[in-house]
């Protein structure tokens, strides 16, 4: 049976292109632990953010992870957690991240 992992993150606008960097640059790792899939979605309303200058203005990420079982993720998760390539995606507080409230305006974008 199929199991999924999701993360959420809220960052500052002027860093969500470093994040997404970061996600597309692990995604083959990822699938070389055992990954089926990878989606990244982001949120499509940067404009409603509750600061108006640009560079404190926030975004919200959100990130999953398709895995053929529950036991392949748990290995996958294992060695992923434990490689340092990882460090700023598993721990996106590097990158300046906060707590924000979710809506529906999230999409997905393709790669």
């Amino acid at each position: 049976m199929l199991y999924v992992d999701g993360l959420v993150t809220a960052l500052p606008v002027t860093n969500k292109e470093i994040y997404r960097r970061l996600v597309q640059s692990v995604i083959p790792l990822m699938r070389a632990y055992g990954a089926l899939n990878v989606v990244h979605c982001e949120d499509g309303d940067v404009t409603r953010s509750r600061a108006s200058h640009p560079l404190t203005a926030s975004v919200v990420l959100f990130s999953w992870i398709v895995w053929p079982s529950r036991e392949i993720r748990d290995q996958g998760m294992e060695k992923m957690l434990s490689d340092p390539r990882f460090d700023d995606v598993m721990n996106p507080a590097s990158l300046n991240g906060e707590r924000i409230e979710l809506d529906a305006s999230f999409f997905p974008q393709l790669h």
